[in-house]
């Protein structure tokens, strides 16, 4: 069988909501994987988790996927030469992704991880060395947003110098998700060596990955006051400032209580020497698309927004429509397409790797130390990266 017409063997790891409402569903309706294995430590997963409500007994989902559980990620390895695995999708709680990375990589596996990368600084950048290590091996993050076409376009425009040297970035993220960060049954205290825990770790993760990836600046300092749920002590409000090593400022805005109208809130701007950037507009899955009817309902004002780009010498650029999330629980995301490339050995796209992962938990790790302190805080784990190449296509 050649390698166009072969499927991918996969193994998912981490069986809760969120696996068993998207991953799984994304992964059967594609031609070009099987899922193999199954791995989660109980028989009811999801306990605990955002969406246990649509979470089945672990061997009812094997039998389901026609795929084997385990119980570990090291069982699972220890019987690959059976399985004869291509690569391991990551969805298991935060506290173990590095265990569950660092085995993946070294057994020369392709890796398609859930964000954040880890919650934690230190085991952010052992996995981006170990990952440098490993250059012939994917390792992606499911940053979906990264992957939408407007998102690449950004990125191309940064890196071919269309805005010139970045100088500021200013970016709003809203969402509707008091019932997970301020309700009674879904939120889940930091564990182990984390650091607060709330939107930041829930949402910004994508916020932080997509600023870092289009505009390739590297953290150095953090000054963020939060104002957290009375109930969960999770935080809802975040405003945040942060210094880049070549002297760019970031602004970012995180509210995770807003009214629920199906949809999130996003407003990204990039300011440079040469020009400014917007990726602004209402986010669903794959955005909220504004009809024709509800154009002329509204006198022809609204229309479904687009990646825009002025320059200071009077051009201006329309690009891809503004999507962020992918949520379709039947269309696979850009990350997962492009982790199944890898595992075929064709081309794809880096949208979000370890060094986005790593930046953004370094990032976030120091929000939470600054809300602590009432002191703008150093980011940790991001020495040298100022000197990083950008990633984009990796060909095999």
């Amino acid at each position: 069988m050649s390698a166009t017409t072969r499927k991918a063997r996969v193994a998912v790891v981490g069986c809760g909501g969120w696996t068993q409402g998207w991953h799984l569903p994304n992964l059967a309706h594609r031609t070009d994987a099987e899922v193999v294995a199954v791995v989660d430590p109980t028989e009811q997963p999801g306990v605990g988790g955002c969406v246990p409500s649509i979470c089945a007994p672990m061997p009812e989902v094997a039998a389901k996927y026609s795929a084997r559980w385990y119980k570990s990620i090291e069982e699972v390895l220890a019987d690959n030469d059976e399985l004869k695995l291509d690569g391991v999708l990551c969805a298991a709680p935060h506290q173990v992704h590095a265990k569950v990375g660092t085995a993946v990589l070294e057994a020369g596996l392709h890796l398609l991880m859930e964000k954040p990368m880890t919650a934690d600084t230190t085991e952010a950048r052992m996995l981006l060395d170990l990952a440098r290590s490993r250059p012939t091996q994917a390792f992606l993050l499911n940053n979906t947003a990264n992957w939408q076409p407007g998102t690449v376009a950004a990125y191309e425009a940064v890196a071919a110098g269309k805005l010139g040297a970045i100088r500021h970035v200013n970016a709003v993220f809203a969402a509707p998700l008091e019932w997970l960060f301020g309700g009674d049954t879904w939120w889940a205290k930091p564990q182990g060596s984390m650091v607060g825990n709330g939107f930041g770790w829930g949402q910004l993760s994508h916020t932080f990955a997509w600023i870092f990836k289009v505009t390739n600046l590297t953290p150095k300092a953090v000054f963020a006051v939060t104002q957290a749920s009375e109930k969960t002590g999770a935080d809802l409000y975040d405003a945040i400032t942060i210094t880049c090593t070549n002297g760019a400022t970031i602004s970012v805005t995180g509210v995770g209580a807003c009214p629920d109208k199906g949809f999130k809130v996003l407003g990204n701007w990039i300011f440079g020497t040469e020009g400014m950037m917007s990726y602004s507009g209402l986010a669903g899955s794959d955005n909220v698309k504004i009809s024709a009817e509800q154009v002329a309902a509204e006198g022809g004002k609204r229309a479904t927004p687009h990646l825009e780009l002025w320059r200071n010498d009077g051009t201006h650029e329309l690009g891809p429509p503004v999507e962020f999330e992918h949520l379709d629980q039947v269309a696979a995301p850009g990350s997962m397409d492009a982790w199944l490339k890898a595992c075929l050995g064709q081309e794809y796209f880096v949208g979000a790797g370890p060094l986005e992962g790593l930046k953004s938990v370094a990032t976030i790790e120091a929000m939470y130390r600054s809300a602590q302190s009432g002191q703008m805080e150093q980011v940790r784990g991001c020495e040298g990266l100022e000197a990083s190449m950008v990633q984009g296509v990796v060909v095999h």
